[in-house]
């Protein structure tokens, strides 16, 4: 029996307000509570090559370089060859 995948959802969001500059910004409320460290790790590495940082302030990941519909499909690129499935906020399918 396959493996299901881990699931992410992404709520992206306008984080430009006070001291905070975000060309791109979500949270992330699916269920990652059962995910395992190696997931979490997997998650943070694509975190990473996309260029966002997580904010504690804001409770949000936070790109602050670069275009933000950019920022966003590489985030959505790097989770699709990590094996996540994006339930929610998928930048790469078209806007109706």
């Amino acid at each position: 029996m396959p493996k299901n995948p881990p699931k992410i959802e992404l709520s992206w969001r306008n984080e430009n307000y006070g001291s905070v500059y975000a060309v791109a910004a979500f949270r992330n409320y699916a269920g990652t509570f059962d995910w395992s460290e190696r997931t979490h790790q997997r998650f943070r590495g694509c975190l990473k090559r996309a260029g966002f940082e997580f904010h504690h302030g804001r409770s949000a990941y936070i790109a602050s370089k670069g275009e933000g519909i950019e920022r966003k499909r590489a985030l959505c690129d790097e989770l699709a060859r990590a094996g996540f499935q994006i339930v929610r906020g998928d930048a790469r399918e078209p806007q109706p």
